[in-house]
């Protein structure tokens, strides 16, 4: 009886400390697991409003397309069977998730927070706007460039069932095909400690999907289709120009003199984020260039910003050239493949 009492102390012991080191990331954790739970539990079966006559037959129908989108996606693309977006969450117009990135000053790359079993990520999320702004300010102190966002969609990598948001409903029809496809590859996939791979690999995918979606439902002559392709041409030729960009600016950084002061420094940094906003203008990325000055504007282009988009779009075209070497440009394959060679959490 002494022995065991004297392992339950030892385990309490441990327990305690532990809990007592990471301090802040069970308050975050508390935090997060409430507002997840609010959202769960505000939302509503879809089923149910699929037959309640007050409820807007356009609503419904945006309802019947995610599903076929979702089962396309599990029975063409190869992703996993779930019972995510048969609920849906009512936001009221209002955002519910800000996500903080942050970079060092003088190199892109993003800072990760790492969490007790879930592992790092290069954002960290947050359902109170002033936890938000509190975690942003507290990189801001450390000397970290940081970007706060809105966040309208995320995975809770099959934990939890996701519902279908209600700002969602406002995208078009590929848009919309993408986001569902996109956060579907996380609910099949997600290697842990792997963020750059996994929302690339969902970008990819969720883009090439839709399109197959969009081909699948409407007809490969399409107007959705056509809407869609349109839609991403400009934003390809973005991406293209800043990962090029990123490169360069990255090996401005290494080979900046040491010597110089840190004065010296942010002055050259900011001319040379200023050439590249000019070189947007250049490749006539802007069909308006007053709203394109308006739009440069908004956003901040800092270090932060730019490791946020490798994150999610640097690997690309690596994994346009494996899609077609290896799967002979067969999604389905791609996946299946990625499933068996890597082990989700």
């Amino acid at each position: 009886m002494r022995k065991h009492k004297k392992a339950i102390g030892l385990i309490a012991f441990v327990v305690i400390g532990y809990l007592l080191i990471n301090i802040k990331a069970v308050i975050y954790g508390v935090q997060q697991g409430a507002g997840q739970v609010e959202v769960l539990w505000n939302a509503q079966d879809i089923d149910d409003l699929l037959i309640d006559p007050n409820f807007p037959d356009s609503t419904k129908e945006k309802f019947k397309y995610i599903a076929e989108v979702k089962a396309f996606s599990e029975e063409f693309l190869g992703l996993k069977q779930t019972e995510n977006y048969s609920t849906f969450y009512d936001q009221k117009g209002k955002p519910i998730l800000w996500v903080v990135t942050a970079s060092p000053e003088f190199e892109i790359k993003a800072y990760e927070w790492s969490f007790p079993i879930a592992g790092s990520f290069p954002y960290k999320g947050a359902f109170n706007i002033e936890n938000a702004k509190k975690e942003k300010a507290e990189m801001d102190s450390k000397g970290y460039d940081t970007e706060l966002d809105e966040v309208n969609a995320w995975s809770t990598l099959g934990w939890f069932k996701d519902p279908v948001l209600s700002s969602m409903l406002q995208r078009g029809p590929g848009s919309l095909a993408e986001l569902i496809i996109h956060e579907s590859v996380h609910a099949t996939l997600y290697v842990k400690d792997s963020a750059t791979f996994n929302e690339n690999l969902a970008s990819f995918i969720g883009k090439l999907g839709a399109q197959e979606f969009l081909a699948y439902k409407f007809g490969k002559q399409s107007e959705e289709l056509k809407n869609y392709r349109a839609s991403f041409v400009r934003r390809n030729d973005y991406k293209d120009f800043l990962r090029e960009e990123i490169n360069d600016l990255n090996d401005f950084y290494k080979n900046m003199d040491s010597t110089l002061t840190i004065e010296f420094k942010r002055a050259l940094k900011t001319q040379k984020i200023n050439e590249i906003k000019e070189g947007l203008f250049k490749i006539d990325f802007f069909s308006n260039s007053l709203k394109g000055r308006e739009w440069l504007r908004e956003v901040e282009f800092n270090n932060a910003y730019f490791s946020g988009f490798s994150t999610y779009s640097s690997d690309l075209p690596k994994l346009e050239r494996q899609l077609q070497t290896e799967f002979d440009g067969d999604l389905k394959k791609m996946v299946t493949s990625f499933k068996e060679k890597y082990e989700s959490l």
